[in-house]
């Protein structure tokens, strides 16, 4: 009973105190006969406050994918690439892809890669022919989608060099239209894509969700005498949301396929995201692309 009638009184003097300011786990003076409580495990109302939600870990992967592309040409003969990429992903939130095939005229495969590590704001590219590593510093997050930035040796370009800072204004050509009006309308007079859901369907026993888009450009709108179709399916595993299954159908590129062959959902080999041994590793830091270069030593 005495227990009770300390937990009430405790009550009664919590709602006593000011709203602004009052602490779960602040020190009150305890009613007569009643012993204070340790503080041991009381938590104040602004420590709750802080406790953020922990981000969900990145779902790792190693994924190996067979790329089948075909050409037709006009007199019928076909032309057909094969090449294999592997794409990663590891609990630190690295993204792997690796595409390995054969260039034309030269049947020794070769290997291009890359990483983009998101946590230490790098970027590394290489390939087994030069045998040479490119490691790129990119700007701050909170930069990247403003503007253009490039490596001062040319290798990669992020942006675009005529994009501007908000707020800027837009340059009017001779004709009284800005550029940007221009873009807009000539993409707003492409064809819109169709889309058609394809429903579910097993793949290397994993369930997907199928997407079909077609694209279908009318006679006389590019110089062509009959209409051009474009088909595009896209299968995205459930869950993981790995695209395992792509088929694209375009008159004019070809046809290409990319379809996945094993898959294995555990952490990635780490090496896999560092360049193999023996590899020149070349350093770079990305500039805002109006930078003035570097003069040539």
């Amino acid at each position: 009973m005495r227990g009770f009638v300390c937990a009430v009184l405790a009550v009664v003097a919590g709602l006593a105190l000011p709203a602004t300011g009052q602490n779960i786990g602040g020190t009150t003076t305890p009613a007569a006969g009643c012993k204070t409580p340790s503080n041991e495990n009381k938590v104040g109302l602004n420590q709750v406050q802080q406790v953020k939600p922990a981000k969900p870990k990145p779902k790792t992967y190693t994924a190996e994918f067979k790329v089948t592309d075909v050409k037709t040409l006009g007199n019928g003969a076909t032309i057909t690439n094969e090449s294999t990429v592997v794409q990663a992903r590891d609990s630190q939130g690295r993204v792997f892809y690796s595409t390995t095939g054969t260039q034309p005229y030269d049947p020794t495969p070769t290997t291009t890669a890359s990483v983009h590590d998101t946590a230490n704001g790098t970027q590394t590219h290489w390939d087994s022919r030069r045998k040479q590593a490119n490691l790129i510093t990119l700007p701050p997050e909170e930069q990247r989608q403003h503007g253009c930035w490039r490596t001062p040796s040319g290798s990669l370009t992020m942006g675009s060099p005529l994009a501007r800072p908000s707020g800027s204004a837009i340059d009017v050509s001779a004709t009284g239209k800005s550029s940007s009006s221009a873009t807009t309308a000539s993409q707003s007079q492409r064809p819109k894509p169709v889309r058609e859901d394809l429903g579910t369907m097993t793949i290397l026993g994993i369930e997907a969700h199928g997407t079909r888009y077609t694209t279908t450009t009318p006679a006389g709108e590019i110089g062509n005498d009959q209409p051009l179709v474009r088909t595009q399916e896209d299968w995205f595993a459930k869950g993981s949301g790995i695209n395992v299954r792509n088929v694209t159908d375009d008159p004019q590129q070809g046809k290409h396929s990319m379809e996945l062959v094993k898959l294995d959902q555990g952490e990635p080999d780490p090496a896999l995201f560092q360049p193999p041994d023996g590899y020149e590793i070349v350093t770079e830091e990305m500039v805002p692309c109006d930078a003035p270069k570097a003069s040539a030593q």
